[in-house]
């Protein structure tokens, strides 16, 4: 199983996060999907950034196995907006 690893970055350069994809070869199911992404977290929590409080985002489409991870998610800046 193929996984590519991009890594995300604030404005100053340090680390933020990573989206984690999938490439599987054909189509997957949602079964497929959420035993795929459920391990892409496990390795993100025991690997990527051990011991740190995370935010998990997963991709909505079914055919793609991915997650996004955000390490200290309150300590990006942020911007308030009205719409």
């Amino acid at each position: 199983m193929s996984t590519f690893i991009k890594k995300l970055y604030d404005q100053n350069g340090k680390e933020t996060g990573a989206i984690l994809s999938v490439v599987f070869g054909a189509p997957t199911n949602i079964q497929q999907k959420n035993i795929i992404e459920n391990r892409l977290i496990q390795y993100a929590f025991d690997t990527l950034y051990p011991g740190e409080g995370l935010n998990i985002y997963r991709d909505m489409y079914i055919d793609t196995p991915s997650i996004t991870v955000i390490r200290n998610i309150n300590n990006l800046p942020d911007q308030k907006i009205t719409i």
